[in-house]
Order: C-alpha cells, then structure tokens, then sequence
C-alpha cells in the first residue's frame, strides 16, 4: 500500500503550533514575572499553590487558569488588540461586569479621545445614607458643612458619549443633597460650571475619571463661594506642564494602543515654599510629590496619594481651619484652598477610624466641607463612620 505524504502545509502548521506551545510554556516558566501592571494598576495572579487540599476543592486550576491568563507572552500587546476588535465590531460597554452585586460598568470610549466611566443607577441605597449621614455630621460637629458633590465626566459630557448610550443622570443625586440639606448644611452646584455643552470648555482628563486643575479651579470658587469666601484669581497661580505623558485610571480598564495620552499642569501659588504638608509625625515641604510623575499614578503627585489624615499649613494665609471631608477629587483643589485658610485637616474615611468628633474639638476646627464625586457617594459607604 502506498504510503500518502503529508502537505507541507500542514507540517508546517503544526510546527508552528509545537514551536509556539514550546516558548509560551518556556514563557511562564523561565521569564520574570511582575506582581503589579502598571497599565492596568492591579495586582497579577501569584503563581499556584500545587498541594493535595487546593487539587480537591478546585482551587489550584482556578489559580492556575488565572495566572496563566495574567502572565503569558506579549499580554498586553493582546489585551490592546482585544479593545481594538471590540471597537471595531460595535461595543460600547468596555469592562463592565453586570453580574456582580452591585453591577459594575465599564467604560465608554467617546469623541474628542474620551474616556467616559459608565454611570450606573445607585440600586443598593449607599448614596442616600452617605447624603443623610453627611447632614447628620453637620448637626452633632455643630460647625457648618459645606458639600461639594463633583459629577462624572460623563455627566458632563454627554455629547461626547457614544449614540444612545445608557448613562445614568446623576442629577437625581444632586437634588437628594440638596432637599435633605439641614439649617447647619449647604451644597454648592457645579453642573453647569462644569458643562462642556455650557462653558465650552474641557474640565476633565481624557483617560482619567479626575477633573483637570483647571477643573479643580472651578470646584473651588463653587465651594469657597458657597462658604460666603472670595476665591482667589487664577492669576495668582503658574501653571507648569508636566512633561510625561499621563494614562489614567479609566485607560487602564480598556488598555488600548491608539488612546492618546493627557497632560497635566500643576498650579503653583508664589509663595508654595511655605505651605506643607503633615502625615503623621512627618512634615512633607509642599504639596506635590513629584516622585510620582515617573510613576503610572501621577494624580498622586497631589499630596502622595490619599492618606487617612493629612494637614496643610500655610501661615502666609489669613483663613482660620478647615476640616475636609473628601476622596480623591479634592486633592487638586488643596493648592487654591490655601489662598483662604492657614490649616486644611483633610480626613479620608474609607481610611479613618477614629472619632472625627473628638479630632474636631482637639484640633479647635470651626468649619468643614465635603468634596467627593457622586459615583464615590453612590460606590463607597461613608455612613458608618459619620454615624458613630
């Protein structure tokens, strides 16, 4: 019988497919591996732990599966070329998780090179009982509260948002602040401010869910003006471009390799040698941490980040104290605040617990704001620390 040859073709698939099964399972043995991607600011799967309890329950091939998944050869490369072709076949909604309790959106990539956060409707009650504790505060601190809720990109930029797509309006929100607002409680509104349909102006990072300084500026004379304070001019500050490139958080949810990056400015008042900034029992000379400009976090040259409890002193500054309830957004606006007050006591309370009460009557505090995103009001329970 005569023996059938087989097409070269073929032998040649199947060489590659050896070749390629080789270097990739030499890839995940042999190559470094990172515990951090910075691209994607998360943790990566550590490898497996083979024992006969993890073969058992299944556990040891779900790590497995996982680490496999975080570590083989060219990631990156791939996970861009995945946007690429869901882009291109017509998705809209990048990352999201629906499944999950709460769901959890995605991001939109829209015009002008934006990147919007997919805002969801808050389903779970979290935003009426951080907006009800935060007028609780007001009443048993006894010093007046002014809130600042800060609204999405997307909230703002609807025009830019894909066609017809779904996005939450976060309106309803500002109107339960502002209905359940007590005698010692104001809110200051920045919608329109903000509104690039409004003011024609980009107040907003294209790949970062953060507002520019030049939108932080607008945040502050809202909130100083609602204080019954004078904001103070723009011009009293040098903005200087940052010369590295910045990719931003909502970038790193979708990583794709045709986003362009942002830029960052920095304002910087006359006299910033003088202001500082206290964690602890360290005293930080500024407020900026340029060490994170190499970094993939940049928006953490503001302040280093978000410490539970940070002061800012600057005695050239004729205002009293400030307590600032907060999260990330009102990190930007700490350089104009300090042309209105000497001391701003900044608490973070995803991170806090003890009795703000207490740091209050030690500290000789008479006035307190809250400035926080309502997408954080709606995702993350402050309550529980107000209410103690």
């Amino acid at each position: 019988m005569k023996k059938q040859k087989c097409p070269r073709g073929s032998v040649f698939a199947a060489c590659v497919l050896i070749l390629a099964i080789v270097v990739g399972d030499g890839w995940l043995i042999f190559a470094p591996k990172r515990s951090f991607s910075a691209d994607e600011n998360r943790m990566l799967e550590d490898p497996p732990n083979l024992t006969l309890d993890t073969l058992k329950d299944g556990s040891f091939m779900k790590s497995a599966g996982k680490y496999v998944g975080d570590h083989f050869m060219l990631r990156e490369s791939f996970v861009k070329l995945n946007t690429s072709w869901q882009l291109l076949t017509g998705r809209r909604d990048l990352a999201s998780d629906y499944s999950a309790e709460p769901a959890e959106g995605g991001v939109y990539f829209g015009r002008q090179g934006h990147i919007y956060e997919v805002l969801l409707p808050d389903t779970a009650g979290t935003f009426r009982r951080n907006a009800a504790a935060l007028d609780g505060f007001a009443q048993k601190a006894g010093i007046p509260l002014t809130i600042l809720p800060v609204p999405s990109g997307s909230q703002e930029q609807r025009q830019n948002l894909p066609d017809s797509a779904p996005n939450h309006d976060q309106c309803a929100e500002l109107d339960t602040l502002k209905k359940g607002a007590g005698q010692n409680t104001s809110v200051a509104d920045v919608f329109d401010a903000l509104s690039l349909q409004k003011t024609g102006c980009d107040y907003y990072f294209k790949t970062d869910h953060h507002w520019t300084s030049r939108g932080a500026y607008v945040g502050y004379c809202a909130l100083v003006k609602a204080m019954g304070l004078t904001p103070a001019p723009q011009t009293n500050f040098e903005y200087r471009r940052v010369s590295r490139p910045f990719y931003g958080s909502l970038y790193s949810k979708a990583l794709y390799a045709a986003q362009q990056p942002d830029t960052m400015e920095l304002p910087y008042r006359k006299d910033q040698a003088s202001v500082t900034q206290q964690i602890g029992s360290v005293t930080h000379q500024g407020i900026y941490w340029e060490e994170y400009l190499k970094k993939k976090d940049k928006y953490s040259v503001y302040l280093g980040g978000n410490p539970a409890v940070t002061v800012i002193r600057c005695p050239s500054s004729k205002g009293g104290k400030l307590l600032l309830l907060k999260d990330s957004f009102a990190n930007s606006m700490i350089p104009y605040l300090t042309e209105n007050f000497s001391e701003i006591h900044m608490i973070d309370l995803r991170y806090y617990n003890l009795d703000i009460y207490k740091y209050i009557k030690q500290n000789g505090i008479t006035q307190s704001a809250a400035v926080y995103s309502i997408k954080q009001l709606c995702d993350v329970s402050i309550a529980n620390k107000l209410n103690r």
